[in-house]
């Protein structure tokens, strides 16, 4: 009977072997104690019979405990197979991982280098066109001052030759009114002087007529 240990591929060929006597030798004492039984055997049969059974068991035991050794043995050799592969399984992963580190450190150092050398050209880039604009900015506000200085100065020229115009549009209209003020005036003074004289006119009169009526009383009355 094969000995195969679960889990593994190898096979005890002299276990097979013994265990192709044991069962030999078991279908031997079968065949005995059948023509014991048969011839009616005696005690002392018997007793051999199991002494023989006896010894066939513990050498059975035997070869069960040397199989077992056996197999306890190649069980320790597979652990230890198992446990190197996975202590050079993890040797080899921390070298590769080292080297993907160093690998990894050094892209990570390079494409810091370009980060930095693509960062400064943008800088310069940017200050260049800052710059520029700076300078256009400053071209664009000299020029609208300019436009703003030469509209402001002809807006003051438009601006003085309107006051100009109107100064002497109202001083032309303001003689004119003086100019008829001072006629109306004058016609009123003549108006006025007239008014005067015909009331002393007037008054000459009656005085006359109240010293006539004084002389003609003070004079026929008494």
């Amino acid at each position: 009977m094969p000995a195969n240990i679960e889990g593994s591929k190898f096979e005890n060929v002299p276990s097979r072997t013994y265990d192709e006597r044991v069962e030999a030798r078991f279908a031997a004492l079968e065949k005995d104690v059948a023509v014991m039984q048969n011839n009616f055997a005696t005690k002392d049969d018997l007793q051999a019979l199991r002494a023989e059974m006896h010894a066939g068991f513990e050498r059975i035991t035997a070869a069960f405990n040397s199989h077992r050794q056996e197999v306890k043995a190649e069980i320790d050799k597979l652990r230890e197979e198992v446990l190197t592969a996975l202590s050079n399984q993890r040797i080899d992963f921390n070298a590769a991982l080292a080297k993907q580190r160093e690998e990894f450190q050094v892209a990570l150092l390079k494409l810091h280098e370009e980060f930095s050398v693509a960062l400064a050209n943008q800088r310069d880039d940017f200050h260049v066109a800052l710059a520029r604009q700076h300078d256009e900015f400053h071209t664009a506000l000299a020029q609208q001052r300019d436009e703003f200085h030469t509209a402001l100065a002809q807006q003051r020229d438009e601006f003085r030759t309107a006051l100009a115009q109107q100064r002497d549009e109202f001083r032309t209209a303001l003689a004119q009114q003086r100019e008829e003020f001072h006629a109306a005036l004058a016609n009123h003074s003549i108006e006025l002087y007239k008014g005067f004289a015909n009331q002393a006119w007037k008054f000459y009169g009656l005085a006359s007529l109240l010293a006539a009526g004084v002389y003609y009383i003070a004079r026929y009355v008494h």
